[in-house]
């Protein structure tokens, strides 16, 4: 991890004899854009007046894309609207004259989509001439930012939205969980002796379970897993039931206090309905990793997405929005498990098997068949 004075050493450099690749590693470190956001970043993205750095594309493949497909521009899953830092913004606003359009994208000054190897030449040869770190990446400069924001206390749920990582916290919790720090105190301050915050408060990572019964007690237990969730609270028709807030059309008025919302209802049609209600409401529906599944990192999955306990995931596999895929469940290489699908305790999906949207699969199946929709 970079120390605060290699970054400095670091932004010394990028501040002088300015060209376009240093305007975007300079972001790279300063705010902590990955690579392919601030590749995909162009002139006209750029608020200068307000303030604003906007994320609305990404450099990638695109879906089912391999590592021989070129790189082009696709819609960013994280799209949001950044604040700068002051310096951040008289920085740009002092080397705007090297983007001669709106077009113009932000590492190269030029028109076409830049490769990422720019970024990567420019900081291995200032690493070589000026011996820096062990390695120089646009990575580890926004690793550097991630860390310099924990230790400023940078409470974890407004860093994971900057950052675009409010649906996988737990991939920031888990790296950087010696700079974090707790506060203790507040856990046992009662409400009337905390003190009452303005409504634009930061919000904390609080989640909210949308169904009390048998899978939301998993989604409860997986939760408590990750540990980065600050409270955790049920939503139920049931309001009997242990833990239970109040009830599921109640959800809205709880958005303030619970950010982050999950279904955890086996019946397929009414979890996608409770999702998208809970997504047009405003709430981040994050994917839900137990942190014993064991799920390859090019795996991506919807919003709503659970992987529980010991599930396996292989490469190339294509997960939709608002799966369960059941303790001990086995995905393999290629194979493609529809939205809102429920693939049931120890059940294996085959390479290059499909189980279409809504589908349920039993227990202990194995599922061999091109393509399967068990209702």
């Amino acid at each position: 991890m970079l120390t605060d004075k290699q970054c400095s050493i670091i932004n010394r450099h990028l501040t002088e004899n300015v060209e376009p690749r240093k305007v975007a590693a300079y972001l790279c470190l300063n705010m902590g854009l990955l690579l392919g956001e601030v590749t995909a970043l162009r002139r006209q993205d750029i608020d200068i007046d307000a303030g604003v750095l906007h994320i609305r594309n990404v450099a990638g493949r695109g879906e089912g894309g391999t590592a021989s497909d070129p790189v082009e521009l696709i819609p960013s899953d994280a799209p949001r609207d950044l604040p700068m830092p002051q310096s951040v913004k008289q920085f740009i606003a002092d080397n705007i004259g090297l983007y001669h359009s709106n077009d113009s994208f932000i590492m190269s000054g030029e028109e076409t989509l830049p490769p990422f190897r720019l970024m990567q030449v420019l900081l291995s040869t200032m690493n070589e001439r000026y011996h820096i770190a062990d390695k120089l990446s646009s990575m580890e400069l926004r690793y550097a930012f991630i860390r310099q924001k924990l230790e400023a206390g940078v409470d974890m749920y407004s860093l994971c939205t900057y950052l675009g990582q409010n649906k996988r916290p737990d991939v920031i919790v888990k790296r950087f969980a010696q700079y974090c720090r707790a506060d203790l105190a507040s856990v046992v301050c009662s409400k009337t002796e905390s003190v009452e915050q303005p409504q634009n408060a930061p919000k904390h990572m609080n989640l909210l379970i949308l169904g009390a019964g048998g899978q939301g007690q998993v989604v409860r237990e997986t939760a408590e897993a990750i540990g980065v969730f600050e409270k955790i609270a049920f939503l139920d028709d049931n309001t009997d039931l242990p833990g239970v807030l109040d009830t599921l059309g109640n959800c809205k008025k709880h958005l303030n206090e619970y950010p982050m919302a999950f279904v955890a209802i086996g019946n397929n049609a009414l979890r996608r309905k409770l999702t998208e209600q809970l997504q047009a409401a405003g709430f981040i529906v994050p994917v839900l990793k137990h942190p014993t599944a064991t799920i390859s990192p090019a795996v991506e999955a919807g919003a709503g997405t659970i992987f529980e306990a010991k599930t396996i995931v292989s490469p190339a596999v294509k997960i939709g929005k608002g799966v369960i895929l059941a303790s001990a469940s086995i995905v393999e290489h290629g194979a493609v498990i529809g939205d809102y699908s429920h693939v049931e305790a120890g059940t294996i999906i085959r390479k290059g098997a499909v189980v279409k949207a809504g589908a349920r699969v039993n227990n202990a199946n194995i599922i061999e068949n091109k393509h399967v929709g068990i209702n």
